[in-house]
């Protein structure tokens, strides 16, 4: 029942919002300190790897996390760009939280439906 492969995407794609959150608090934890580069995940890889099926993926996602973890030297840090991630790396979880619900809510029915 949970080894389906929507299963397996909701349960990689909320563990990589939560690294996220983990990375974004401390890019705001450090926004002050001199040489800090701030870091982020690349969402298109993670599900990238979600998609091919990568057997790290199957096992654990931390090896997935870590290879779509990247330090971004591409522009300053500053408060405002790192609460706009902040945000959205929140609406995203939200997302994640509804839909697996949901889907459990339609599994909740199939078994109501079965034991009839």
């Amino acid at each position: 029942m949970f080894q389906t492969d929507g299963f397996k995407a909701m349960k990689g794609l909320t563990d990589a919002l939560v690294q996220r959150q983990q990375i974004l608090s401390n890019n705001l934890a450090n926004i002050g300190t001199e040489g800090y580069v701030r870091q982020d995940i690349d969402f298109s890889r993670v599900l990238s790897e979600l998609k091919s099926g990568v057997p790290s993926m199957d096992q654990t996602n931390e090896s997935a996390l870590a290879r779509a973890r990247y330090k971004d030297t591409g522009k300053p840090m500053t408060l405002e760009s790192e609460m706009s991630k902040l945000y959205d790396n929140h609406l995203r979880y939200t997302l994640m939280v509804k839909s697996v619900s949901h889907h459990f809510e339609h599994m909740k029915k199939a078994l109501e439906v079965r034991a009839s």
